[in-house]
């Protein structure tokens, strides 16, 4: 096998003094470090699990202005070929302050970012009588919007909302989402499998309790009875990609009249616990975001763990998806 050939001086690396291979060394990390533009975020550790899996074995650089600060980052591929660095972020913990806190962090050791995805479950909005509204379990919604629901004037038994003043979802990655959805449109064996399909497989093989569970262990399999969105067509065992408004509150949910007002008053489709937090942070730094959340529960009392680790793997598998196809 030929030696490595050192790009500006022609010779083999083989035959560098050893302070020159240390500042090419030096040099291909720094090139790297400035090409981390984004960065996926998790809340909890089955999340960030089903990130990893999906997204590869990450690498370790130290920051060129400060040593003692690593990024972790995995190299993807765009459709021609070209190397995306995507930093690793690690977990938040749940909750919206935890969230901004841990954006900040990750801000602060990457300083070309432009961009934060934050990958996650999520609650999902179900409509028992509209086939092309109705969240399901396993689906995954991507938040063009974002409301912190739990940020709220009180005064005199009356209350509104001041969380609805959140930046959009990046209108860049968006388009991207836009571009997989529509082959959500298209028929025939050349669409049949959808780009995330493959990372899906992948994480179900690797990340423990991740596989899709039985129709039955969905609480609504058997009220549905729609009325509209008869043309619509979706996959009755594999995810469906929507786009629609995200609450977001440092709130657990189960509570399915409250799901259902706020769904009524302000187009909620998904409902978590951290959005808000990456979203304010992104935008106090400059940065876009965007909000990938897989459907594990619908909000209500019937709330259980069983899609949990299935979700997360759509989550990160969607997530992976848009990152290559932008």
């Amino acid at each position: 096998m030929a030696a490595d050939v050192h790009h500006d001086t022609g010779r083999p690396e083989s035959d560098m003094q050893p302070n020159q291979v240390l500042e090419e060394i030096v040099r291909k990390r720094v090139a790297v470090y400035k090409r981390l533009n984004s960065a996926v975020i998790n809340a909890i550790p089955h999340e960030l699990a089903a990130t990893e899996v999906i997204f590869g074995d990450a690498e370790v650089i130290p920051t060129p202005f400060r040593s003692d600060l690593k990024v972790r980052y995995v190299t993807l591929q765009d459709k021609v070929g070209n190397d995306i660095y995507v930093a690793i972020a690690g977990t938040t913990g749940q909750g919206i302050a935890q969230a901004a806190a841990a954006t900040a962090r990750v801000v602060a050791k990457c300083h070309f970012l432009k961009r934060v995805v934050l990958i996650g479950i999520a609650a999902g909005q179900p409509n028992l009588s509209d086939k092309e509204k109705d969240v399901r379990l396993g689906d995954v919604v991507v938040g063009d919007r974002l409301i912190q629901y739990d940020h709220v004037k009180r005064s005199d038994g009356k209350f509104s909302l001041r969380g609805d003043n959140i930046a959009p979802g990046d209108r860049e990655l968006l388009d991207a989402v836009d571009r997989l959805r529509s082959l959500q449109e298209r028929t025939g064996p050349e669409v049949a499998e959808k780009p995330w399909d493959g990372y899906i497989r992948r994480g179900s093989d690797k990340v423990r309790s991740s596989t899709r569970p039985n129709g039955d262990r969905d609480p609504n399999s058997a009220g549905r009875n729609y009325t509209k969105g008869l043309t619509y067509q979706r996959p009755v065992d594999a995810p469906f990609l929507h786009v629609g408004t995200i609450g977001s509150a440092s709130t657990l949910l189960k509570d399915e009249k409250y799901r259902d007002k706020l769904n009524h008053a302000y187009g909620m489709i998904a409902y978590e616990m951290e959005g808000a937090g990456v979203a304010i942070a992104a935008a106090s730094a400059g940065l876009a975001y965007l909000n990938v959340r897989g459907i594990c529960d619908y909000g209500d009392v019937r709330k259980n763990d069983d899609w949990q680790t299935y979700a997360s793997v759509c989550a990160a598998a969607v997530a992976r998806a848009i990152l290559e196809e932008f």
